[in-house]
């Protein structure tokens, strides 16, 4: 079969009238289309266009992805009120300690040094086992602010070495507190001051008479979604539940065959090991971790 091949543009030079007795292409759309000499019409498809190669680049190597920096505080400018105002007055105390000034850093616990629960030299003599003591302080939470007070929790972690040589390493939170712009408030009452530590330092570290830590802290979290932390106090048989830095019960251990058993202010705690359960007014009981 005799084919005669010609291009779209030419056809349109030649005013559409192909020449009397010659095979015609005609393009339409993706297909052409050819006549033979006896008016036979035939599609003939056109060749596929060669794929275009794009260049596949190749994902970075875990080497190569940055690690984000920890967080810690910022160095931006912040006004003394702020929760940046909260985590200076904690680096400042642990800058105290460090340094050995003792006084200075009691007097940044609430009431004047009075809410570490010590005296100014009973503080200073709770330092007296370590060699070197250093702390890292991280970035302020929230301010949780209600009736005319606020609350801020900064996370800690100390290190260093006792006298014996042996190294230490511990991490809590220390919460702050001061009070709002309010009528009657005094300027040390604005001021952030440290309200619970979980590094609170202790006259003496003994054991209570069951061998026991005289105090523990555990954080829990619960299966709903909330958090609390629960302070023990085994030398008085109480555990202080605290919630955003702020006590919201106290309960008193009760007699248990095992595990851990405290009620009181509408509230029960029970758990042995890790495991919680915690139940409030109302009869309401959520499962909880530490």
């Amino acid at each position: 079969m005799k084919l005669l091949w010609t291009t779209p543009f030419a056809l349109l030079a030649a005013c559409g009238q192909p020449a009397p007795g010659n095979d015609t292409v005609v393009a339409d759309n993706a297909t052409t289309t050819a006549t033979t000499e006896n008016g036979t019409t035939v599609a003939i498809d056109e060749p596929d266009a060669a794929p275009t190669e794009t260049p596949v680049t190749a994902p970075p190597t875990p080497a190569a992805i940055p690690s984000p920096p920890p967080e810690t505080v910022s160095e931006a400018p912040f006004t003394d009120d702020s929760a940046q105002g909260a985590a200076n007055v904690v680096q400042t105390y642990f800058a105290l300690i460090e340094a050995g000034k003792y006084r200075q850093a009691w007097a940044l616990w609430r009431d004047g040094g009075k809410g570490s629960g010590m005296s100014a030299p009973a503080f200073a003599q709770s330092f007296a086992k370590y060699a070197e003591y250093h702390a890292e302080v991280g970035a302020p939470g929230r301010i949780d602010a209600g009736a005319g007070q606020r609350y801020v929790t900064v996370p800690v972690k100390t290190y260093g070495t006792l006298k014996t040589g042996k190294p230490f390493a511990m991490d809590g939170d220390v919460t702050l507190h001061r009070t709002g712009d309010i009528d009657g408030a005094t300027a040390e009452q604005k001021s952030w001051r440290i309200n619970t530590s979980d590094l609170k330092p202790r006259p003496a570290d003994a054991a209570s008479g069951d061998g026991r830590p005289a105090n523990a802290v555990a954080r829990y979290a619960c299966e709903d979604g909330s958090r609390f932390v629960a302070r023990f106090d085994n030398r008085a048989g109480t555990v202080t539940l605290n919630r955003g830095g702020k006590p919201f019960a106290t309960l008193t251990q009760q007699r248990a065959a095992s595990g851990i058993w405290y009620r009181g202010d509408g509230f029960e705690l029970r758990g042995k090991g890790n495991a919680a359960t915690l139940t409030g007014p109302g009869g309401k009981s959520r499962a909880c971790t530490a």
